[in-house]
C-alpha cells in the first residue's frame, strides 16, 4: 500500500555495545548533565535486567525489569522492579513505552510473577497502565537537641556498638523478622545488601550501630550517613522494641557537633508520642513506590493471616491486562492462603485492577477504599470477607529504591 510504512518494534535486552547509548537517552531523559558518569558505572549494572524498545533497530526506550522478592500479608512473592524508563522528548508519544510495559508484564505473567513495582516520575502517566499509589514515608528532621527522647531507654536495657563487616549475617536476621511482618518490604539479595552497607553509587560509607540488649542479643540496627553542614542522615532503622529504638536514636544526641539529622521511615510511625518536645521535631511526608497486581489468579492465592473461611466473587477492570479482566471468585479455606476461580456469576464486588492493588497491599482498606467511591459492593453481606482478605495493621513500606 503506498504512504504506509511499516516499523518494526522489538523489546529486547541491550548488548554491550549499546549500553553507552543507553546512558545517552537516560541522561537526556532525566536532564542528567554529565551521562559519562552513568557510562563509568557500568560495573553496577547487570545487562540481564536491561529492557529497551528498538524500532527497525534503533534504541527508542531504556527500561530496566529486576527479579525482587517482596514480603506481603506475611509471604515472600515474586515482585517485577520497573525502572530506568527513559525515552527522548522527541520519541514521546509515540506508544513506545506503552508497548513496552506490555512487554514486560507480560513477561512477568508467563514466569509466575504476580506483582510489580515501580518508583515513579509521574503518578498519573503509569497509573494508565494499571499501577497504583500504595505507599508513602514519613520524614522526620530534627535540630541539633540535648534531649531526644522524655524518656530515654533505661541504662541496664541494653548498649550500642559499632557493627563490623562480619556481623553482617545479624543484620540481615533483623531485617528479615521485621520485613516479614510488613507488607512492601523486599526480600534482600547481596546485590541490595552491598547497596545498603557500602553506598556503591558515592558519597559517604554508612556507619552501622548494633543495639544489644542486656542478654547480649542483637535487637536492632541503624545506619547513619554523614552529610555535609555538619548533619547526619539515617538510612535505615530497624528495631524490635521500643529500648532498640531509643537506644540507637539517642547516639545521635552525643554528638556535640551534630547540627541535625533526618530519618526516613513508615508513614504510621509514632515517634513522636515518644519525644521531649515534639514541637522541636519536624516531619514531612513523600509519596513513594506504586504497585500493580500482575495476575490476580496468582496474587490472590495469598490472603492475609487474619481472613476469615468463605467465598467471595470479585469483578475487575483492567483493559492494559486483559487477562484480569472479568469475575473471580476467590475461596478462603484457612488463613493465609485462598483459591482462585473464573466465575461466571455476577461479581459481589467490583473495582478497577489499580483499587484492587491498593486493597492487596494494605495500603487501603474497604472501608475506605468505599468511602473514596473506589470500590462497589454489590452484596452487603460479603462485606466481612471481604474486609478480611487482605487486612493489614500497618501501612505498606519500601526501603530500597531502584
Amino acid at each position: 500500500m503506498k504512504g504506509v510504512i511499516l516499523l518494526t518494534l522489538e523489546v529486547r535486552r541491550i548488548a554491550e555495545q549499546e549500553w553507552e547509548m543507553y546512558c545517552q537517552i537516560r541522561a537526556e531523559s532525566y536532564h542528567q548533565l554529565y551521562p559519562e558518569r552513568a557510562v563509568e558505572m557500568r560495573h553496577l549494572t547487570d545487562l540481564n535486567d536491561t529492557r529497551c524498545v528498538f524500532v527497525d533497530g534503533e534504541m527508542k526506550v531504556t527500561g530496566r525489569l529486576f527479579a525482587y522478592t517482596q514480603y506481603l500479608h506475611g509471604q515472600a512473592l515474586p515482585m517485577g522492579g520497573v525502572a530506568s524508563i527513559a525515552t527522548r522528548i522527541e520519541e514521546r508519544g509515540q506508544g513506545y513505552v506503552r508497548a513496552m510495559l506490555s512487554a514486560m508484564l507480560q513477561e512477568l505473567k508467563e514466569n509466575g510473577v504476580p506483582v510489580s513495582c515501580l518508583h515513579p516520575s509521574s503518578y498519573a502517566f503509569y497509573r494508565q497502565f494499571g499501577y497504583e499509589y500504595c505507599c508513602e514515608k514519613r520524614i522526620f528532621k530534627s535540630p541539633a537537641s540535648s534531649r531526644l527522647f522524655a524518656t530515654p531507654a533505661s541504662p541496664d536495657s541494653g548498649r550500642v556498638i559499632r557493627s563490623s563487616p562480619e556481623e553482617l549475617d545479624t543484620l540481615k536476621s533483623l531485617y528479615e523478622r521485621e520485613a516479614k511482618s510488613r507488607n512492601g518490604l523486599l526480600q534482600r539479595t547481596d546485590r541490595e545488601w552491598v547497596k545498603i552497607v557500602q553506598n556503591v553509587f558515592g558519597g559517604p560509607k554508612p556507619q552501622i550501630y548494633l543495639w544489644i540488649d542486656a542478654q547480649n542479643e542483637p535487637q536492632g540496627y541503624m545506619v547513619l550517613i554523614q552529610e555535609e553542614g555538619h548533619k547526619k542522615f539515617v538510612k535505615e532503622l530497624i528495631a524490635a522494641n521500643i529500648d532498640a529504638q531509643k537506644g540507637l536514636l539517642a547516639l545521635l544526641e552525643r554528638d556535640n557537633l551534630l547540627q541535625g539529622w533526618e530519618w526516613e521511615t513508615g508513614i504510621d510511625s509514632i515517634l513522636p508520642a515518644l519525644l521531649h518536645d515534639p514541637k522541636q521535631m519536624k516531619s514531612d511526608t513523600e509519596n513513594w513506590f506504586m504497585g500493580r497486581i500482575v495476575d490476580v489468579t496468582t496474587a490472590w492465592k495469598v490472603t492475609s493471616p487474619q481472613a476469615q473461611t468463605g467465598s467471595v466473587r470479585l469483578g475487575v477492570t483492567d483493559t492494559f491486562a486483559p487477562w484480569n479482566e472479568g469475575t473471580w471468585q476467590v475461596t478462603v479455606e484457612q488463613s493465609g492462603q485462598a483459591e482462585v476461580a473464573a466465575s461466571s456469576e455476577p461479581a459481589q464486588a467490583s473495582a478497577d485492577i489499580g483499587t484492587w492493588t491498593q486493597l492487596f497491599y494494605g495500603y487501603l482498606s474497604v472501608e475506605q477504599a468505599l468511602f473514596l467511591g473506589k470500590l462497589s459492593v454489590h452484596d452487603p453481606n460479603v462485606l466481612p470477607v471481604l474486609s478480611s482478605l487482605w487486612t493489614s495493621s500497618q501501612k505498606p513500606l519500601m526501603l530500597d529504591y531502584f
